[in-house]
């Protein structure tokens, strides 16, 4: 048995509870930053999902992508969100 069938339905699962924090944090907290954090995470979760199932390095490439924009603009809004706060 090999380490990356062990690791990536833990790494799957801790990356749904990621992206539920996400949500919690976007609805809840009111937390505009949360939702794309939640985006990113979801999408890593299907990324490792898709990788284990063999689909092709393009989707996995575009997947890719579409997570680490989500995750810029929710890092963009966690910061215009402490500059306003300071200034």
């Amino acid at each position: 048995m090999s380490l990356a069938f062990i690791l990536t339905p833990v790494a799957i699962a801790l990356e749904l509870v990621i992206g539920g924090l996400g949500i919690y944090a976007g609805y809840t907290l009111k937390k505009t930053c949360g939702y794309p954090f939640a985006v990113t995470f979801l999408i890593f979760a299907l990324f490792d999902y898709f990788g284990s199932r063999g689909v092709s390095t393009e989707i996995l490439s575009v997947l890719n992508i579409i997570a680490v924009l989500a995750s810029l603009v929710g890092m963009y809004l966690l910061v215009r969100e402490n500059l306003t706060k300071t200034s």
